[in-house]
């Protein structure tokens, strides 16, 4: 039976020491000297740790202190959705935490092409498929797409580069891009997935979301499991998650036991693109359905919406979204450091 455990804490403080001892207590057999470990954080985008984006700093310490101690050789690696990686690794703290440590720490690019259960041709990064271990470091956020983004979506990083958003387009139903994003998880196939849930983000994450405090941290060997505990915990049917809703189907969620002093419970405010009310009927899903509009007051041409948007739908010279090409994805609104892109009623905007 798999485990998952749930940690509790008040803030960051603490989180080294504990971490790096309950890591030592529970995993020391899963990492043998001389192993390659990639080490995969959130680093979605340059935003400094105080802003709840990206994986904490401290929980990164506390994880590769652990790996150094049993003689493993860890190497930090994402592949951003913006920015270059040695720009974002600077900004969240993962340089400072490499340096000091004397850790590699660099971009998950150098692509393979590989197959998964349901989708073929997917380029991940080869420093993935080169390492012994993938140890998994996820935040707790909602997704305006995806609804959560947790232990299973945060291996998506492992796809390089640009292919992120070709996927967005090849795998554009929001039930197709979850079973991809499954195939990816177990391509990747990490051994252990330690969720950073001190502190995160509802609303409209999973980068202009509200910023909040949940105060634990969420530990498994099995990122499925880890998955639908976490919907249990902020209160929403793990059905109504897409990613753990098709892990479900796909019989790919085991038997688990839930370790902690103290299961906690929390109301989240979900993404104004997820409507219950939109599910009722067809007929009346065109006035729930939200799609990405420019606030003109905010943008500043930046050009990141316009080259990251996988259905070529926008042109920020003319500010204008072509609503016949969009396919909902929300990654402009994901990768805009701005807040400029709203996610607005279809009707109404």
């Amino acid at each position: 039976m798999e485990k998952v455990w749930v940690l509790n804490f008040e803030d960051y403080s603490k989180v080294r020491d504990v971490l790096k001892e309950f890591l030592l207590e529970n995993f020391s057999e899963e990492f043998k000297p001389g192993m390659k470990v990639l080490v995969k954080p959130n680093l979605i985008s340059p935003r400094p740790p105080e802003e709840a984006v990206t994986t904490h700093p401290s929980i990164l310490r506390a994880t590769l202190e652990f790996l150094l101690d049993l003689g493993t050789k860890p190497f930090v690696g994402d592949s951003p959705a913006f920015s270059s990686f040695q720009t974002v690794a600077k900004v969240t703290g993962v340089e400072e935490v490499c340096r000091r440590l004397g850790v590699e720490f660099g971009p998950l690019d150098d692509p393979v092409v590989v197959n998964g259960e349901l989708f073929r041709g997917i380029k991940v990064s080869k420093r993935v498929l080169e390492s012994d271990a993938v140890v998994n470091l996820p935040k707790l956020k909602t997704h305006s797409q995806m609804v959560l983004t947790l232990g299973v979506k945060n291996t998506f990083g492992c796809v390089v580069g640009l292919e992120k958003s070709a996927w967005h387009m090849r795998a554009k139903d929001y039930d197709d891009f979850a079973n991809f994003l499954i195939d990816v998880h177990r391509l990747v196939s990490p051994k252990l997935t330690i969720l950073d849930g001190i502190e995160g983000m509802d609303g409209n994450g999973p980068t202009n979301g509200r910023k909040r405090f949940f105060g634990v941290l969420v530990v498994s060997r099995n990122a499925f499991a880890l998955d639908e505990v976490v919907c249990k915990m902020v209160g929403l049917n793990p059905d109504y998650v897409y990613t753990v809703k098709h892990a479900r189907r796909r019989n790919l969620v085991p038997t688990y036991e839930v370790i902690a002093d103290r299961f906690p419970t929390f109301d989240i405010e979900l993404p104004n693109t997820v409507s219950p009310l939109a599910k009722l009927s067809r007929i009346f899903a065109p006035v729930f359905v939200r799609v990405p509009k420019i606030d003109k007051g905010k943008c500043v041409k930046c050009g990141l919406c316009e080259a990251r948007c996988p259905a070529s739908a926008i042109d920020l010279h003319l500010q204008r979204i072509d609503y016949n090409k969009c396919i909902r994805c929300y990654v402009c609104h994901e990768v805009c450091p701005h807040g400029a892109i709203l996610l607005v009623r279809k009707l109404f905007r």
